[in-house]
């Protein structure tokens, strides 16, 4: 999503659609900016980068498709830190537990996560556990609206009342 977001605002900027442009023929193309979750071990946080490491891009010389591809970097860095910040704030899963489900869906290691967070391998499994079953939670009430998108909702309504009246042996 963060990268349709900051390719969509470069192709509708004239100035930075030629640059768009120049980035996707050049030999780095779009790929060589995608961030990642890295963690930083003097500030002992997570922070999101690019997958070329932390500051590179910004770093480099102006000019050339470095200087493009920094530029882009850092938008599309900040509209992916966004979009996750904006999934913890608005999710029901504590710091952690969204950090050990985002982590372990990205397929990193147990111990890797542990080590990350400073806590044991069974936190790890725990917080993972109690997230995803929040996050399954989550999608089965998000699919609720679906069942006011077929053919016959007017007859269920009727019926409903004794849908949900729980049933007696």
């Amino acid at each position: 999503m963060a990268l349709e977001q900051v390719v969509s605002n470069w192709e509708n900027n004239p100035e930075k659609e030629k640059k768009l442009e120049f980035l996707r023929e050049s030999p780095m193309g779009i790929d060589f900016v995608i961030p990642d979750i890295h963690w930083d071990a003097e500030e002992e946080e997570f922070y999101v980068g690019t997958n070329r490491g932390p500051g590179v891009l910004g770093e480099v010389a102006s000019g050339g498709g470095f200087h493009v591809a920094a530029e882009f970097s850092r938008e599309y860095v900040e509209a992916y830190r966004k979009q996750y910040q904006e999934l913890l704030d608005n999710s029901t899963l504590t710091k952690k537990q969204f950090l050990t489900y985002v982590m372990r869906e990205a397929n990193k290691n147990e111990y890797v996560i542990a080590d990350a967070l400073d806590v044991k391998t069974g936190t790890v499994r725990s917080h993972a556990g109690r997230a995803r079953e929040k996050v399954q939670k989550a999608q089965a009430t998000a699919r609720i609206p679906e069942l006011f998108e077929f053919e016959g909702y007017d007859e269920l309504q009727e019926n409903m009342e004794s849908l949900l009246e729980p049933k007696t042996a």
